[in-house]
């Protein structure tokens, strides 16, 4: 044990002596939490500026009013152009859409139910489609809210009443008996929007159509939920990545230079620098967890859900990571070589692994490559121990399947090194 303690120190020595290392093992971790936790502080009210043009080829008091409503939220930016600019603009990315109000827009609930023909049209950019599918949804919300507030309106209600009636007499597809159903409840419906009182009518189409709360599914523990506390785990693995590279980096390093072979020349064996490896890089592993848990506590007050199986998540992680440090320095024989396919590796790890984006946005071909990824279950354990609430029994299977990942990746590591070496 003394022996892989000397290995374990000594590479611990060279990480520090090289400023570059300890930036990136220690520094850039605390600056994705910083990123991650203010870009997640501001993501609850949703995206902010979103630049569209807008075309108004129906000129009616309803569509002024739906471009009104439009530019009365903060997510847009709204700008006024034809056709034909409003799509020149979208094609050379200066705005993420194109909105085009058509001529029969202003109909109001004949253009809203109107299956045959579109009265609103959108020319999106393609890729910004999750700023797209945020905008339609603003669209539809302002197409709501303007006819909401129209329809304390009683001559417009009875005008609309009037054009519904007009399209079923001249609907050659119903029979007598549903044309009469329908126009007795038309007829009805004009007789009490005519008779009623104007602050009754005006109070019962007032207020939002579809009402929604949220239910809070985070247990409170010593405080409630921060931004800090869900990006925690992100900064964590960024630590994870970077500590990884470096140390299967300084292995290959020592390879090359000749001072694995002196090292051999000594009374040790593989197992003890091997062994001392991997101590060296659990050692600072755990050292960055331990840095980035006193800044989140210290200074964000960042509550840690269970205490006990946190540090339990964080070690299977860190046993995770040491054994794919170990394999990831097998994959050349020079630090380019293995600098080149770590880091990329890495990379890769994060995207699958919800570091970077959430794997729901993943194809689905591309969704079971996440359950083999060591980011996504570490992700997983770490916040089922810091804002999830976990129980042991829940916890289980993560820290098995990253005890799994690690110990297969080291003895593969193991071998090939053992090969290469010879």
């Amino acid at each position: 044990m003394s022996k892989a303690l000397f290995i374990a120190f000594k590479d611990l020595k060279v990480l520090v002596s090289n400023k570059g290392n300890v930036f990136w093992v220690f520094g850039f971790p605390v600056l994705m939490a910083l990123l991650f936790g203010a870009i997640y502080s501001s993501a609850g009210s949703g995206p902010s500026g979103i630049k569209i043009a807008v075309v108004d080829e129906d000129k009616s008091r309803f569509s002024a009013l739906y471009m009104l409503k439009l530019e009365s939220y903060e997510a847009l930016e709204i700008i006024h152009l034809s056709q034909d600019e409003a799509i020149e603009q979208v094609r050379k990315g200066k705005v993420a859409a194109a909105v085009i109000l058509k001529e029969g827009f202003g109909d109001g609930f004949e253009a809203l139910f109107n299956s045959d023909e579109s009265r609103l049209e959108i020319a999106a950019d393609p890729s910004r489609k999750m700023e797209s599918g945020y905008l339609q949804g603003l669209l539809a919300k302002a197409q709501f809210e303007t006819l909401g507030n129209q329809s304390v309106d009683k001559k417009w209600m009875r005008d609309q009443i009037k054009l519904l009636r007009n399209d079923v007499q001249t609907d050659d597809k119903l029979n007598s008996a549903q044309a009469k159903l329908y126009l007795d409840f038309f007829d009805s419906f004009d007789t009490l929007v005519k008779d009623a009182n104007d602050v009754t009518f005006g109070g019962g189409f007032k207020g939002d159509l579809l009402k929604f709360s949220k239910i809070d599914v985070n247990k409170e523990n010593e405080g409630p939920i921060t931004p800090f506390q869900t990006t925690f785990s992100q900064a964590m693995l960024w630590g994870m990545l970077t500590c990884t590279v470096t140390f299967a980096i300084s292995i290959v390093k020592e390879r090359s230079n000749g001072t694995f072979d002196r090292l051999r020349i000594c009374p040790l064996g593989h197992a003890h620098i091997l062994g001392g490896k991997g101590l060296a890089c659990f050692i600072t592993a755990i050292l960055v967890i331990c840095v980035l848990y006193v800044i989140a506590k210290t200074i964000f007050k960042m509550p840690i859900g269970n205490l006990f199986l946190f540090i339990l998540a964080v070690f299977c992680m860190v046993l995770c990571f040491v054994g794919l440090m170990m394999f990831i320095s097998t994959w050349g024989r020079t630090e380019q070589s293995v600098g080149a396919a770590g880091w990329a590796t890495i990379v890769i790890m994060a995207l699958l692994g919800g570091v970077t984006f959430p794997t729901a946005f993943l194809p689905s071909w591309l969704r079971p490559f996440s359950q083999v990824n060591p980011v996504r279950w570490s992700i997983f354990a770490l916040e089922g121990t810091i804002w999830r609430n976990f129980t042991p029994l829940e916890m289980l299977s993560p820290c098995l399947m990253l005890l799994a990942i690690g110990f297969t990746s080291f003895l593969l590591g193991v071998v090939m090194l053992r090969r290469q070496t010879q």
